[in-house]
């Protein structure tokens, strides 16, 4: 506990001055059950009802609490289970809780939406008996409604519903019954001073830290660090800063600020074998222990990713062996990406040396994925952290399985399968492709993943020619194979709803034909005009021609639609011939047309350059849809999965059409 600040009343009244009457928070009917006096250690059961709301067509809700507990912020999951329509939210109040907010959320197709109550919060104020809340709660009633407070809250609230003068208030208020606590949350006060009183804050915070300082002896590091972060930052007073420092370094030698100028020291190094060696150093001056506190625990992240990475290139394989089992899931994932992934991509290593520090990390991650190092303040609840873990194993698990593949270890590839849950293992063509070579080669059936993999639509062309033969053994006709591939595509699949864009401008298109003429795309003819931009050096672009060449072939007798394929950010002499010749060899009936050089540059990318600019990106293939001289659609990549490509580009098409 904190030791008492005499005077304290008349110090925080000498700035506060405004007093407001604060309504109760109405409780609005989607959630019921909170209880009037929540007192901490105890459960309750609330209702949630998501009609009428922002999640009423959401399938999964969940909630957490954002919890003011023992004067610090914390992130707590309510339990939810859903009874018909509704869910039951379970709630343990926290030992010390002062506060709590309620949010509920659900992922859509369209990312996170969720439930503060139409922005009026679903809030409770615990009490320590009838009458009597608990510490903590004037102050936190008061900062959290503030948009000054509020930002480490997930945007909890789009339009705050209280001002400095009213948080001013209740501050007050927190003063009058909890000073003894004053030194936690000192800083909220001169935050407050600073919002409310302008100009006069140079001369009233000068006074105010002054007399706080005056009664700091026996409290703790973090104090002295908050007072030493006002006068550096916010007085803009570096004697009174460097003093205090000096103060801080003394007594606390081995505390956060030593500890953090230590960590400032790597940053800069820019040879790796010297920056390794102050890395050493500082583990054996600083090692990671409880003593470090949250707000720390990035330096030994980065540390672990900069050692890791050292060691991979330097090739020292056996100190990255002795540091994988010490590394934490979110050092292991970030590792495997940063490294193992990567370096297969590239092949600029071994596959077999690489199995060696892969199945180990491996193993490590999936022994702890629930460690919650991904809890990063506020950011995440304890199980959206667990949730964001396993779906980070899962992404590696299928970099673990193009290993394998490369290794041909067909009998780890399908144990790897085994791992993924069921619809992960078809969410990429090429993925479904490595899984049907692997059960080739025990002889094992593959009906099943060709019909799962066309029921999520994910078949490259040669699966697709697999199940066709699969279909025409069966003595079908092969006349009724499009048809029995539709049906299985609709097969516990609802049916999708394109997102278009808001209409914007679309930026005119001039290029250049075959022959050399020049010619501007009439992009406001009332036709709706489809555009993929492409490049030779681009893989997935021309992986992606066999699903666009169907779609050219589905709508070549559609006068209200046309196809442009746009070459584009070439750069080597050249490009023209082999961009023809490619599609010439691959057998693609499709025109192309090239983008023009800017003025003073080499590159064709003179039209592109200004779609990029609208998209922030200029990653290719870039497939745009237009009508009436506006953008619709945009994508960029390519997934692997043809059908998924020309379904998607055919249901815009067809929606655009119906407008």
């Amino acid at each position: 506990m904190f030791t008492k600040i005499k005077n304290i009343k008349l110090l925080v009244l000498a700035f506060c001055a405004f007093t407001l009457q604060v309504t109760s928070q109405e409780v609005k009917s989607r959630l019921q059950g909170m209880v009037d006096i929540p007192i901490p250690g105890a459960s309750f059961s609330m209702t949630y009802d998501p009609k009428g709301g922002p999640l009423e067509n959401v399938k999964n809700i969940s909630g957490y609490a954002y919890v003011f507990n023992d004067y610090r912020w914390e992130i707590e999951d309510l339990k939810m289970k859903k009874n018909g329509a509704v869910y039951s939210a379970d709630f343990t109040v926290p030992k010390n809780c002062a506060f709590m907010a309620f949010k509920f959320y659900g992922n859509t197709e369209n990312g996170l939406v969720t439930d503060t109550n139409q922005d009026a919060g679903y809030m409770l104020v615990a009490f320590k008996e009838p009458k009597v809340k608990m510490p903590g709660a004037d102050l936190a009633w008061a900062t959290f409604r503030n948009k000054d407070f509020n930002g480490q809250f997930g945007d909890y609230f789009k339009d705050f519903s209280i001002d400095g003068d009213a948080t001013e208030y209740w501050l007050k208020k927190e003063v009058a019954a909890n000073g003894n606590r004053f030194p936690e949350f000192f800083d909220s006060y001169f935050d407050v001073l600073k919002k409310q009183k302008p100009e006069k804050f140079q001369e009233l915070g000068s006074k105010f830290l002054a007399d706080f300082t005056k009664n700091m002896k026996g409290l703790p590091e973090e104090v002295y660090s908050k007072v030493h972060h006002i006068y550096l930052f916010d007085l803009k007073n570096k004697t009174k800063a460097d003093s205090l420092e000096a103060v801080i370094e003394k007594q606390f030698p081995k505390g956060s600020h030593v500890r953090f100028k230590a960590y400032q020291k790597i940053m800069p190094i820019a040879d790796v074998t010297e920056r390794n060696k102050v890395i050493t150093q500082f583990l054996a001056d600083f090692p990671y222990n409880s003593e470090v506190p949250p707000s720390q625990k990035y330096f030994y992240d980065n540390i672990v990713k900069m050692q890791f990475g050292y060691y991979f290139d330097t090739k020292d394989y056996k100190s990255i062996l002795a540091m994988i089992p010490t590394m934490n899931f979110a050092n292991l994932n970030d590792a495997y990406h940063q490294n193992i992934s990567k370096a297969l991509y590239l092949k600029v290593v071994d596959p077999a040396l690489i199995e060696t520090m892969a199945v180990p990390m491996m193993r490590q991650m999936q022994q702890k994925v629930n460690d919650m190092s991904y809890m990063q303040g506020l950011y995440w609840s304890p199980n959206q952290a667990t949730e964001n873990a396993k779906t980070q194993l899962n992404n590696e698990l299928v970099i673990q399985i193009r290993m394998y593949d490369i290794l041909k270890k067909y009998k780890e590839v399908l144990e790897t399968f085994a791992l993924l849950p069921f619809e992960k293992r078809y969410e990429k063509a090429s993925i479904n492709d490595i899984h049907i070579k692997a059960l080739e080669a025990f002889n094992k059936p593959i009906l099943e993943v060709l019909k799962n993999a066309a029921r999520a639509n994910i078949l490259s062309e040669g699966a697709t020619a697999k199940l066709k033969e699969l279909y025409l053994k069966e003595g079908k006709k092969e006349a009724d194979f499009p048809a029995y591939l539709e049906q299985l595509k609709k097969e516990n699949k609802a049916e999708e709803k394109i997102a278009l864009m808001d209409p914007v401008p679309a930026p005119a298109i001039k290029v250049q034909s075959a022959d050399g003429k020049t010619k501007d795309l009439a992009l406001n003819s009332g036709k709706i005009i489809v555009i993929d931009f492409w490049a030779t050096w681009c893989g997935p672009c021309k992986k992606a021609f066999p699903a666009m060449q169907q779609l050219v072939n589905n709508f070549k007798e559609d006068k209200q639609i046309e196809i442009y394929f746009i070459s584009t950010q070439e750069t080597k002499e050249g490009y023209k011939k082999e961009a023809l010749a490619y599609l010439k060899e691959k057998g693609l009936k499709i025109n192309t047309y090239f983008d023009l050089v800017k003025k003073g540059g080499g590159t064709n990318n003179a039209s592109f350059t200004n779609y990029a600019q609208i998209f922030k990106s200029s990653g290719i293939p870039r497939k745009v849809v237009i009508k009436d001289g506006k953008i619709r659609f945009t994508s960029e990549g390519y997934s692997g999965n043809p059908g998924q490509l020309v379904d998607e580009l055919t249901n815009v098409i067809n929606t655009l059409k119906n407008e």
